[in-house]
């Protein structure tokens, strides 16, 4: 049994638009009063890990350990549909099916049937050893980001104890983005050590539209190794990205 009322539209829909710019299905779960989500792109260059709080919902029914695996870039579609106005209901039928209700006035209702997804789909979200921590301005990091998308599609990004660097190189230009501890934007850095790691802009662009969610974004990353960031809207949502580093080839 699951059925999730949501009076906030654009807190799911902004949410889900961030989740389905990179995942195409994955499975929803009831666990301990939240909705979550762990899903990977298919080419597992990218994870998201999302969880929405009870106290987000203006009526949340749903049995512990509820399963509900869709079309995420269909179920975005519907929700496009649906102004920061209307009210949102989302429903189990027959346990075939997610019916979506939008409200305001009017009654539009959208069914969408579930998929059939093993457990080796719905990957783990590993511990992960980072050595850099650090919090942004989401602005701030976005402007780095958009700074290097405009002469390469790679980006390599570059921390250490007091400053934190994005910086890329295309055929003639190059791009280099800096900040140091204590600047406005930067609003706390720990380094243990120097890291650097190489990304995909593609995949750091459509993540860093996040940012509508939250004014902060939390950076770990290491040296040759995945970086996460996430986002938070504090008592409500939490989304994060794993995103794996980019191998330079020889």
């Amino acid at each position: 049994m699951f059925k999730a009322e949501i009076n906030d539209t654009k807190l799911f829909k902004d949410s889900l638009q961030s989740i389905s710019n990179l995942i195409a299905e994955g499975r929803f779960t009831v666990d301990d009063g939240e909705l979550n989500l762990v899903a990977a792109d298919p080419a597992m260059v990218a994870l998201v890990d999302f969880s929405m709080k009870e106290e987000a919902f203006d009526a949340f029914e749903a049995d512990e350990g509820t399963e509900i695996s869709v079309n995420l870039e269909k179920l975005y579609s519907i929700l496009r549909r649906a102004n920061g106005s209307d009210d949102l209901t989302l429903e189990l039928r027959d346990d075939s099916k997610l019916e979506v209700r939008i409200e305001n006035g009017s009654t539009r209702t959208f069914s969408l049937p579930l998929l059939n997804m093993d457990d080796e789909d719905v990957p783990s979200v590993d511990e992960l050893d980072f050595t850099v921590d650090a919090d942004f301005q989401a602005s701030v990091l976005s402007d780095g980001i958009g700074d290097a998308s405009v002469v390469s599609d790679s980006v390599t990004i570059e921390a250490q104890e007091g400053s934190f660097a994005i910086k890329a190189e295309g055929d003639n230009s190059d791009a280099k983005f800096v900040i140091e501890e204590d600047s406005d934007g930067l609003i706390e850095l720990e380094a243990a050590d120097h890291v650097e790691s190489m990304f995909s802009l593609d995949y750091l662009t459509k993540i860093m539209k996040a940012d509508k969610l939250s004014d902060t974004v939390q950076v770990r990353m290491g040296n040759d190794f995945p970086m996460r960031l996430d986002f938070e809207v504090p008592d409500r949502l939490q989304i994060g990205f794993i995103l794996a580093p980019r191998i330079e080839e020889e």
